[in-house]
């Protein structure tokens, strides 16, 4: 009986550690800029560096402090992300797909927890967005309506991209065989993600001609 009040006890403080997905992620005392105050060819300066850093981030993360780190704040942007899309974006094919990223991410969140639980995985994933990701959810929020869907497109085709580095590496050579079970399980949706990524570009880039 003790042992089972122990594991609960446990399981609320892991989720109450975690952020669910309607808490704020932003880190704290930030103010992100207003819609439409973004040069859009600053913040693809941005987010291209950003995304080169990700990559080689992500080949180098095969411990477990590091690799639920960067697997919760990837899943951090990605809901924040697509909350934001979904609002802004143009293209209803990209709202949709936004829509299909809050869920897929926030669903992978709760899986992770579920393992860092019953795993007893001794890693608290982080609360807020780090500095690189919150530059990039300010590019999304202070992009020009015109830009935007091109913005979010390419900051999906980076992070999907980063994603697959990051599940692929860690489920070869990773230091926690549970999570290295995760990151295998979890690699071929963010494969379908980057896939879809692909077609919607492709085909607003068709329809644009």
């Amino acid at each position: 009986m003790k042992s089972m009040f122990l594991i609960a006890s446990a399981l609320s403080l892991l989720i109450l550690a975690c952020p669910s997905y309607g808490a704020p992620t932003d880190q704290p005392g930030h103010k992100s800029p207003a819609p439409g105050t973004n040069s859009d060819a600053a913040s693809a300066m941005k987010d291209t560096t950003a995304g080169v850093v990700g990559k080689v981030s992500a080949e180098m993360t095969h411990s477990p402090k590091g690799f639920v780190t960067a697997a919760a704040i990837s899943d951090m942007y990605e809901v924040e992300a697509g909350k934001i899309a979904a609002k802004r974006a143009s293209s209803a094919a990209l709202k949709e797909f936004a829509e299909h990223m809050v869920k897929a991410h926030s669903e992978t969140t709760d899986k992770l927890k579920s393992i860092l639980a019953s795993n007893n995985i001794s890693v608290t994933p982080p609360a807020h967005l780090d500095n690189r990701r919150q530059g990039m959810i300010d590019d999304l929020r202070g992009a020009k309506s015109e830009d935007f869907d091109h913005r979010y497109l390419t900051q999906q085709q980076a992070a999907h991209e980063e994603a697959k580095i990051l599940m692929r590496g860690y489920a070869k050579d990773g230091d926690n065989a549970s999570l290295k079970e995760f990151a295998s399980d979890t690699l071929p949706a963010v494969e379908d993600h980057l896939a879809m990524v692909r077609k919607i570009e492709a085909e607003m880039k068709t329809a644009s001609k």
